[in-house]
């Protein structure tokens, strides 16, 4: 999502949009084409992955698990260069669904994600 020379880049919360809505479709090209090469990336566990390849593994492994995987933003906060959104997070796996629901905080430097921290409510045993 970088820009061409001499226009403006999306606001934060655009680019937190486009990179959900990437996930969303399974996009890896557009997931990646977000992803800043050396990244901060923390999941529960925890799981800390530090480059764009490393993150990318992540989602394909969650991707092969879940049959369906879907974030959707309920409310956010966009403050600099960071968003914070609320998040519902459903999944299904071997025909069982779940839902859960998290606080992710995105930061983004020159069109690229460059922190990613996930908080997640107790995910239900699929």
């Amino acid at each position: 999502m970088t820009p061409e020379p001499g226009t403006a880049l999306p606001t934060p919360l655009a680019q937190s949009q486009a990179f959900i809505d990437a996930y969303n479709r399974r996009d890896a090209d557009a997931l990646r084409a977000l992803l800043a090469p050396d990244l901060e990336y923390v999941r529960p566990g925890p799981v800390t992955l530090t480059t764009t390849d490393e993150v990318m593994a992540q989602y394909e492994m969650d991707w092969s698990r879940f049959e369906r995987s879907r974030v959707d933003i309920r409310s956010f906060v966009e403050a600099d260069d960071t968003v914070a959104a609320e998040v519902t997070i459903s999944a299904s796996e071997r025909g069982r669904e779940a839902v859960v629901e998290a606080v992710v905080i995105h930061q983004w430097r020159n069109g690229r994600l460059i922190r990613y921290r996930a908080y997640f409510d107790p995910f239900p045993n699929l």
